[in-house]
């Protein structure tokens, strides 16, 4: 039985909505919109994009919020809304006010259907810790089944004719589907990067044999989602990969409205958990496999905070449809400036969070001279600036919408 929506709820839903779209359809917000579509489809490097995450700090900004609503339905719809308007007037980034209300599909597998134990997480931090099921790859290797599968389309699909029911005729509710490979994530919640590593050497034929049956399940995951029309295009206004927005004309044919695929998509793949290991062993033990469970997507993004610099040469620019490559602190920006310049492949900068998470007092010119620094590594780029991983702003509600202002003053003097 379907949760029951008051007319109150649904009035001031339906304000809240009227309100977005008023100021979605705003100067300010079109030309940011503009700008999105330009730079992801590679027609102009006008200027780098800019986006802050907020996720890692929006507790900061919870005593904001002070819901009407009291559903839960309508109240996570409310929220929604709610926090649109936080990152518009609070962080003031290059995020566009949407103009439809997008519901994510996700897809994925249990890897192995073995169970991991986690710890609870420590007070309010995102720490955390597993109990690895795996000890030894060899004493273990028959505990690896066949993968489970599983996708929450239903779930969103209900969820959207809520919302439709709601505010349908105030702005369009679109699903969205983003497929997301992490294999040394997987294998690294099974046995932890110390078993992982040195099974590598011990046992390497195991070790092949492990990833190619992941891969095997991965691929079979993109069939089922595509067989079960499961996949919709992410390249309007919802996220897609570590704080970038899926704005294309070009991935998919304006004409085409159903039968997608996942070459409709913004794919995403990282391998953080082998920054430790040599390019010649990433090579051997990770990129094939990556390579073949992510050759269907659309678009790739690449790269979490591991150094891709180290891999570009001989795995990391055999991606085919490489779109963005993930730039953390550990990698060495003028090398991979140099490689991506005057390339299809977005240099995605991630600036090193602690000029705006740890000091009390925001040092502006220690900020602006790190993002000189990136300015110049990436000149002739197409280039995008995510600030991720920022756990605090120090109490300083609006310090992310100051390092917007001191970012683009950076733009003006380095990059036009």
């Amino acid at each position: 039985m379907s949760e029951i929506i008051s007319r109150k709820e649904r009035d001031y839903i339906r304000e809240l909505a009227k309100k977005q779209l008023e100021t979605a359809n705003g100067k300010e917000m079109l030309e940011k919109e503009a700008l999105w579509y330009t730079h992801n489809d590679c027609k102009s490097n006008k200027r780098p994009m800019i986006t802050l995450e907020r996720g890692t700090f929006n507790r900061e900004f919870e005593h904001l919020w002070k819901p009407v609503c009291e559903s839960e339905t309508a109240r996570n719809i409310e929220y929604y809304f709610h926090s649109n308007y936080i990152q518009y007037e609070y962080i003031c980034d290059d995020t566009v006010m949407p103009k439809e209300f997008a519901i994510g599909i996700w897809a994925g597998l249990k890897p192995f259907d073995i169970d991991v134990k986690q710890e609870k997480r420590i007070n309010e931090t995102f720490a955390y810790k597993l109990d690895y099921p795996l000890k030894d790859l060899e004493e273990d290797f028959h505990r690896l089944k066949k993968s489970p599968r599983y996708c929450n389309f239903e779930n969103s699909e209900n969820y959207k004719k809520t919302v439709e029911d709601i505010i349908g005729d105030i702005m369009p509710v679109r699903l969205s589907f983003g497929p997301y490979v992490g294999l040394a994530a997987n294998i690294n919640c099974l046995m932890g990067l110390e078993t992982m590593m040195i099974s590598m050497y011990d046992y390497p034929e195991l070790f092949h044999k492990m990833m190619q049956m992941l891969t095997d399940d991965y691929l079979e995951l993109w069939d089922w989602a595509e067989k079960n029309n499961y996949i919709y295009p992410n390249n309007f206004n919802t996220g897609t990969t570590q704080g970038s927005y899926g704005f294309s004309r070009d991935i998919v044919s304006s004409q085409k409205q159903s039968g997608f695929n996942l070459g409709d998509t913004w794919g995403y793949a990282e391998s953080q958990e082998t920054s430790e290991i040599s390019p010649d062993m990433y090579h051997e033990f990770f990129f094939p496999y990556y390579k073949k469970v992510t050759e269907k997507f659309g678009r790739l993004g690449y790269g979490c905070c591991e150094s891709v610099s180290a891999i570009w040469e001989k795995s990391a620019s055999n991606y085919s449809n490489l779109r963005k490559l993930s730039v953390s602190p550990w990698c060495d920006e003028e090398y991979i400036g140099d490689k991506l310049k005057n390339t299809n492949i977005t240099y995605h900068r991630k600036p090193f969070p602690n000029h705006l998470s740890i000091d009390k007092i925001f040092d502006e010119k220690t900020f602006a001279s790190h993002i000189e620094k990136s300015l110049k590594a990436a000149k002739g780029c197409f280039f995008e600036i995510s600030y991720r991983d920022v756990y605090s702003l120090q109490g300083e509600l609006y310090r992310g919408k100051k390092a917007y202002n001191i970012i683009m003053d950076c733009i003006e003097k380095f990059w036009r």
